[in-house]
């Protein structure tokens, strides 16, 4: 029985390992588009990914460097300003937006709506629920090896 069970655990590490490897130096990918006050409604919600550009190996600036690095994060921040105009946003980002929702600041409007951030290709097309219903099943893969 502890035999079946390292061997598991050697299965999920070995797993891990190449999900992790399979990423390498390429950038995650990511829908991308934009809506300001619905001027592309393939981007609002509900969304529809058949009419948006798909990024793969998205490359994105850095501040303070020369050139494009491979983002690392999808996002989707959707809002509506002080003013009530809407804004929809996908694209890929290099850091870790913390997935929220409340008042927060987008280049120089204050906005009203969600930023929601996901780690693994063409995540951000969902709503804060589906990107973490995506997440069940390595989480339930995982359990099941360590049993």
């Amino acid at each position: 029985m502890a035999v079946l069970r390292i061997f598991r655990c050697h299965q999920l590490i070995l797993l891990l390992f190449f999900v992790f490897l399979n990423k390498g130096a390429s950038g995650i990918s990511c829908y991308m588009c934009s809506s300001k006050n619905g001027s592309d409604t393939n981007c609002d919600d509900p969304y529809h990914p058949a009419h948006s550009k798909y990024a793969e190996n998205c490359l994105v600036p850095k501040e303070d460097h020369i050139g494009e690095f491979p983002a690392n994060f999808c996002v989707k921040i959707s809002g509506v300003s002080v003013t009530g105009e809407s804004l929809m946003i996908r694209t890929c980002v290099l850091e870790n937006m913390d997935s929220q929702c409340g008042v927060f600041k987008f280049g120089d409007e204050q906005l009203k709506g969600c930023i929601l951030t996901c780690e693994y290709d063409g995540c951000n097309p969902a709503s804060r629920s589906r990107v973490v219903l995506g997440l069940l099943p390595l989480l339930a893969t995982t359990i099941l090896l360590l049993r």
